[in-house]
């Protein structure tokens, strides 16, 4: 430790310090940490009542700490200046303020994707009022606006599976309606059809009159 104060008032790299005065590197720079973010911590350290690693351990949760407060005072200024100044003035807490601005991201997040799942229902000939709508009249929670176009995208993403099934099975089975038209008037063809049912029959006829 006495060797990372004198090194903080010598001006010299930590490398050079240590290479100087034959000494370690790793300890050194743990000893560096402990004094930038735990100088009450160096002064026991240097007095040995206290060990370099329980220090550095103690140093190394205090930056990572100031590190976490700087963070949230830079995304306050950044996303919610008014949460900021309130904190500045000690009005709300930094947490609580960090609270406050996540909750307004959510909600901002919820309305994008209401108001995404609505253009795609407009734009599929859904002619029932948008969930937009009913949570800006406060009809609905813009939570259960989400909520039920979540549910109403995942149906919609179900249907659209389901008919391309349907189609692929339609396309594999396209050579046997080619056949069935070019013999329509035949025998076979009428046991198929009459072993159909009513709406299987009457989707034959229609896809063997546009063959």
């Amino acid at each position: 430790m006495i060797g990372a104060m004198a090194r903080s008032l010598s001006g010299h790299s930590l490398r050079a310090h240590a290479t100087l005065h034959a000494m370690s590197l790793s300890r050194l720079s743990a000893a560096n940490v402990v004094l930038e973010h735990a100088p009450d911590l160096a002064e026991q350290v240097r007095l040995g009542t206290l060990g370099l690693d329980a220090a550095y351990a103690e140093a190394g949760h205090r930056k990572a700490r100031t590190a976490a407060v700087i963070n949230q005072h830079n995304e306050l200024r950044q996303h919610a200046p008014d949460l900021a100044e309130q904190v500045t003035e000690g009005y709300l807490t930094l947490d609580a303020a960090t609270a406050i601005l996540h909750q307004r991201l959510e909600d901002e997040r919820l309305r994008r994707r209401v108001k995404e799942v609505d253009a795609i229902r407009q734009a599929d000939g859904d002619t029932r009022p948008s969930h937009t709508e009913l949570a800006e009249q406060g009809a609905i929670t813009w939570q259960e606006a989400h909520h039920r176009v979540e549910q109403q995208h995942a149906q919609r993403q179900k249907a659209i599976q389901e008919a391309q099934q349907a189609l692929e099975q339609i396309a594999r089975s396209w050579t046997a309606v080619q056949d069935l038209a070019v013999r329509l008037d035949t025998p076979y063809a009428h046991e198929v059809l009459d072993g159909l049912t009513p709406e299987a029959r009457a989707l034959a006829t229609r896809l063997t009159s546009q063959v």
